[in-house]
């Protein structure tokens, strides 16, 4: 499942700080099938841009490529490398943001609430509500797929927030 990922026992401490933090490890799967479902959820919300226009869809396919693989992935990377086990250049923390459990989130720390919310947003209630207004004024079936299964990708994603840090079973 997206949601499985580790965080170890071993203890570092920060340069500076003082403060002792565990390490993470993102898995290698995890990774990877987290940034490929990230990249799907993508491409769907470009289709439900596609479906009002072309222009709209290649300018919100490159704000999302630019937002979530380019500032994201940087802001995801900005800790150094020792608090991350294996180092996976930010991939790892993209996967955990959107799929990962909620203990290992630590938006707090790297990315800021409201930067967490914008591209949540930016990926799911948004093209989904554009993709709605759409449908409604010309139904279409392949709307209707792709907003089920936009609907779906934000659902399991929002799924992952509902706990609070260290209540995971």
């Amino acid at each position: 499942m997206l949601s499985e990922t580790f965080i170890s026992l071993g203890n570092h401490i920060l340069g500076g700080a003082g403060k002792a933090t565990a390490t993470i490890e993102f898995p290698k799967t995890f990774t990877i099938i987290g940034n490929l479902a990230l990249a799907l959820w993508i491409a769907l919300d470009t289709a439900a841009f596609l479906f009002v226009s072309v222009a709209a869809g290649a300018v919100f396919l490159l704000v999302a490529l630019i937002g979530v693989y380019g500032v994201l992935k940087f802001l995801g990377c900005m800790r150094p490398c020792y608090n991350c086990k294996k180092c996976t250049f930010g991939m790892g923390r993209l996967s955990a943001l959107y799929f990962g459990k909620r203990s290992i989130k630590d938006y707090k720390e790297t990315y800021g609430v409201a930067v967490a919310i914008f591209f949540f947003t930016l990926l799911g209630p948004f093209p989904i509500a554009i993709l709605a207004i759409s449908a409604f004024q010309t139904f279409a079936l392949t709307k209707i797929m792709v907003l089920l299964f936009l609907s779906a990708f934000t659902l399991f994603s929002v799924s992952t927030w509902r706990m609070a840090p260290g209540k995971n079973p």
